[in-house]
Formats: structure tokens, C-alpha cells, sequence
């Protein structure tokens, strides 16, 4: 089975204001509560709404306006972050003449507990949802 999802984009904004979008944890999961951010490695956001339900996200690595990563299990909603429930989400910045390009990469389907119908249907929705996401993000950043 796939195990990851790679999609990118390329938005015409400077790199500060997409650093910060992309940055903050769960940013990509609607929520009814918005709270500040805190992007400290190790630290936990959770997302919820009525509507997707519960969602944490940790905050995995941030390499100065180069590389972010995040775990959550989003085909576990409502359940703590644990071995074999999370994902892995990694975003790449690249610097480029017309903006900056954002490259998403979820991983680590193949290795959730679960049959391999969820996991087939995570990666199918999750697909879905970054090309929505990433184009949301994009609108975002340009907006400013």
C-alpha cells in the first residue's frame, strides 16, 4: 500500500507570512476554539470541532523557515497520539523568484493499527483534503 501523500504549491507571498501559516499546529484541521499557538517541539494543540471532532497535534521539528513536521492520527479522531495511530506531516519551503514553494508530505499510512480498508481511505481523504488545504493556504498567504 502507499504510504505517503506529496503534493506542493507554489504561493505568491513572502516567506515570513507562509512560515507563520504553516507553522501553526493543526493549522490544516477546522476548529471551534482557536487558541494561540504554541510551536514548541514536543508540545500538543488540540483541533476540535463538532463537525471533525477531536484532533491533537504535536509539534514534531521546526527548522528555521525550511521545515516544519507534525503528528496526529487523523483516522483516530478523538484518540491520544500513540504509536501506530499518528502520521507524520512534514512541510518543505523553497525560496523561489515568483514566491515560495510549499511541498506537503504525510507519511506513515502503512504502519497505522488499523485494516487496510482505514488506511486505504485515509490516504484517498487525506489526498483530498491537502489539495483543499494547500489551496486554502495559498489564499491565505496572498491575502496577507
Amino acid at each position: 500500500m502507499e504510504d505517503r501523500i506529496v503534493q506542493d504549491i507554489t504561493i505568491n507571498a513572502d516567506l515570513e507570512r507562509v512560515w507563520d501559516l504553516v507553522t501553526e499546529p493543526g493549522w490544516w484541521v477546522p476548529s471551534d476554539i482557536e487558541e494561540p499557538p504554541d510551536r514548541t517541539p514536543g508540545s500538543q494543540t488540540v483541533r476540535e470541532s463538532v463537525k471533525y471532532g477531536r484532533f491533537p497535534v504535536e509539534v514534531v521539528r521546526l527548522d528555521a523557515r525550511t521545515h516544519a513536521e507534525f503528528r496526529w492520527a487523523s483516522q483516530f479522531p478523538g484518540a491520544e497520539l500513540a504509536p501506530g495511530r499518528t502520521t507524520l506531516i512534514a512541510f518543505d519551503l523553497t525560496v523561489l523568484p515568483d514566491g515560495v514553494r510549499v511541498t506537503v508530505t504525510e507519511s506513515g499510512f502503512a504502519h497505522l493499527d488499523a485494516s487496510d480498508g482505514v488506511r486505504e481511505a485515509g490516504l484517498r481523504s487525506n489526498t483530498d483534503g491537502w489539495q483543499e488545504e494547500m489551496a486554502g493556504l495559498k489564499s491565505r498567504a496572498e491575502q496577507g
